[in-house]
C-alpha cells in the first residue's frame, strides 16, 4: 500500500477476467472489449498504474450472459468474486476496483443485487 496523490492510500490491484466467460458471451453482449474497456477507464481515473486487468484461465463459475471477474488486492486483505453483464455493470464494477485501490473496505460494495458476489479475506 502506498499514499495516492491526494494522500489517501493506494493499493496494488489484480483484476482477472475469464476469458471463457469473454469468448462465450461475444461481441453482442459487449463482453470481449470488457478488460480493454476496463484498464481504460481506470487510466483515465489515475489508477493505471496501481490496477492491471488480465484475461484469466476459467474460474469454475460459468455463468450464463455473464462474465466472472476476481478483484484482489496485491496486499492479500482479501478479494471479490463477481459475476457482471458486460453489458450493464461495467460502472459497478469500475467502482468495485476503485474501491480496492483506495483499500477501502468491499463489503458494501457497490453492486447491484443481480450482481452476484463472493468476498474472500477480512476486509
Amino acid at each position: 500500500m502506498r499514499d495516492g496523490s491526494d494522500g489517501g492510500p493506494v493499493e496494488d490491484v489484480e483484476v482477472l477476467v475469464c476469458r471463457k466467460c469473454l469468448m462465450k458471451g461475444g461481441t453482442r453482449a459487449g463482453g470481449l472489449d470488457l478488460p480493454r474497456w476496463l484498464q481504460g477507464t481506470l487510466t483515465e481515473r489515475g489508477l493505471g498504474e496501481q490496477v492491471r486487468v488480465r484475461p484469466s484461465g476459467c474460474m469454475n463459475q460459468c455463468p450464463r450472459g455473464k462474465v466472472t471477474v476476481l478483484v484482489s488486492s496485491d496486499s492479500g486483505r482479501g478479494g471479490a468474486l463477481v459475476t457482471v453483464d458486460p453489458r450493464l455493470h461495467r460502472e459497478e464494477l469500475v467502482q468495485l476496483v476503485e474501491r480496492h485501490a483506495r483499500g477501502e473496505p468491499t463489503r458494501e460494495a457497490p453492486v447491484p443485487s443481480d450482481v452476484e458476489v463472493e468476498r474472500d479475506g477480512a476486509t
